[in-house]
């Protein structure tokens, strides 16, 4: 197997961790816009809560300008996309300036939205340009290993998200199975008592509890 230095490993996962989360929380957010604008969706306290994220938004208003579009609110969309590029510059090389580009302009689309009276388009924008990272991603990086952990990542962040806020939990069961494939090819270093917890709800689809499965998950890797 190609072997990844342990520092590239660690920004390789945190890409992977970064634009999921960027793209999952956009589309549960778009999903609740609507909603929230009316105060009639998403509790934003609760929803902070479950992320285990501090809330200091004062209302639903400051919570949606806030938590989406904040680049100084560490927990905000606007970070995630942030931390995305700036994981994305380290690893120029590696993934190839053009795949760069889609998360430069993934940036300029959170940018865009902030600064508009229709702030879904520019949140669309966002969603499409991750998505073109992704198949350029697949095209550029040469190394199935580095492929595979960006990929690991991702599943990660998004069982976590699925887990804690309990959207589309139909999906676990699938996307267990998902990251248990990409593991055995990054090469990565795990948590083996982890490992085991997600074998076993894996396996057997066994009622394990979701707190132990979302903290094994989230242990999951040593990066």
């Amino acid at each position: 197997m190609d072997t990844v230095t342990l520092s590239k490993q660690n920004r390789l996962f945190w890409l992977g961790r970064y634009a999921e989360r960027t793209h999952t929380m956009l589309q549960f957010m778009m999903e609740q816009y609507d909603l929230l604008i009316d105060s009639e969706g998403l509790n934003y306290r609760r929803f902070c809560d479950r992320l285990g994220i501090p809330c200091p938004y004062k209302n639903t208003e400051h919570f949606l300008r806030t938590y989406l579009f904040d680049p100084n609110d560490p927990n905000s969309v606007r970070s995630s996309v942030d931390n995305m590029l700036g994981n994305g510059m380290v690893l120029r090389a590696t993934i190839s300036s053009e795949t760069l580009s889609y998360l430069q302009l993934a940036q300029n689309a959170m940018k865009i939205a902030e600064s508009s009276d229709a702030p879904s388009i520019g949140m669309q924008w966002v969603l499409d340009d991750i998505m073109a990272f992704r198949g350029s991603f697949d095209d550029a990086v040469e190394q199935e290993s580095a492929r595979n952990i960006t990929k690991a990542g991702g599943f990660v962040e998004r069982l976590s998200i699925i887990l804690r806020l309990e959207w589309h939990t139909e999906r676990v069961g699938v996307e267990v199975k998902k990251l248990l494939n990409r593991l055995y090819k990054t090469g990565l270093q795990v948590n083996q008592e982890a490992l085991d917890v997600i074998t076993e709800y894996a396996l057997k689809e066994t009622e394990t509890d979701r707190g132990l499965l979302l903290r094994s998950i989230e242990g999951l890797f040593i990066v």
